[in-house]
């Protein structure tokens, strides 16, 4: 079964799991690549360059990817503005988080009260899963390119898109990779779950429904160097 919101916020109070695990991951799967995970982002958000921007981080969680994302933004002198439940906002360990560019909001996007800026970059990474079980995806996207300054881009990231997972399996890199790193138990959850998981018929739905409404939308690969590239995506939509 797919972790749900409500999940994640009992799951940030368990001590007996790691900071990555909170967020949902072993630690095989994110230590070690959060730094990868980070430049990518800011490159398919085109945001290395400028200062005094507004950038939103949507389900930040509280795992090291968020620790890099506040260093990241106070070293380009940005404004970054926080939001996840207070449960996982109070497990952020960043020596940073207190600083005055940082702004944390609590609480269930979009149902609660939204920062009053208009944001040049917002970023869901890991998220939009969630969100698949809990909500429509639809208003999810809708209120956050409401946000969103002209130019402004969101990313959609991290996608466990089930049918690019189905290709790579079938694929003979992708035997290889199951022989040698999934187990039968997983296997057998793997076929289970795929009425849980998104698929290509999401994505697609996703790029075409943003295009009729006036954004640019893209299906960007992500960087070979993260531990999912051959089984995950990631949506850019820009407002034009």
């Amino acid at each position: 079964m797919e972790l749900t919101y409500l999940d994640f916020k009992t799951r940030a109070l368990d001590e007996s799991l790691t900071r990555r695990e909170k967020v949902g991951f072993p630690e095989s799967y994110r230590n070690g690549f959060e730094k990868f995970i980070i430049n990518d982002i800011c490159n398919k958000l085109d945001i290395a360059n400028d200062s005094n921007q507004n950038i939103l981080d949507l389900g930040c969680g509280c795992s090291e990817l968020v620790d890099f994302f506040i260093d990241f933004s106070i070293g380009n002198n940005k404004n970054l503005y926080l939001i996840d439940s207070e449960e996982m906002l109070s497990q952020i360990t960043s020596s940073n988080i207190e600083n005055e560019q940082v702004h944390e909001f609590p609480g269930k996007f979009p149902d609660m009260e939204l920062p009053q800026v208009k944001f040049d970059a917002i970023v869901a990474y890991s998220v939009l899963p969630i969100v698949f079980l809990d909500q429509s995806i639809y208003r999810f996207i809708h209120s956050c390119l409401d946000m969103l300054n002209p130019k402004g881009r969101l990313l959609l990231g991290d996608l466990p898109n089930i049918s690019k997972r189905k290709r790579f399996i079938s694929s003979d890199e992708g035997k290889k990779f199951v022989s040698n790193n999934v187990s039968d138990n997983e296997k057998v959850n793997y076929i289970v779950q795929d009425k849980e998981r998104m698929d290509d018929s999401v994505v697609m739905s996703i790029l075409s429904r943003f295009r009729n409404f006036g954004y640019e939308t893209y299906l960007l690969p992500q960087d070979n160097r993260l531990p999912f590239a051959n089984r995950r995506e990631d949506i850019l939509i820009v407002n034009y």
